[in-house]
């Protein structure tokens, strides 16, 4: 599922995790999992947005609430190797 997750991002460019659950038919915690292995290799950049849309002004009703959002990275920002000295 690992790989499936990849592609729908790279075709959707992001996706927020009840989207990403849906998707897939799972639960929302099975998925975090699965992201949060995405994430730890830095292939998963997670994307906070204050308000719907996603500006932080405080001019609209729904200002206060933040929305994740979840996007696939084309490089790693963690290196796989280091080379030691």
């Amino acid at each position: 599922m690992l790989m499936e997750i990849k592609k729908l991002l790279e075709e959707r460019d992001q996706m927020t995790l009840t989207d990403l659950a849906r998707h897939f038919y799972v639960s929302e915690n099975v998925m975090q999992s699965m992201v949060d292995q995405w994430i730890r290799k830095g292939r998963i950049e997670k994307v906070e947005l204050s308000g719907l849309c996603g500006s932080s002004c405080g001019s609209c009703d729904e200002a206060g609430e933040v929305k994740i959002l979840y996007r696939w990275k084309k490089v790693a920002q963690k290196g796989i190797y280091t080379q030691q000295a």
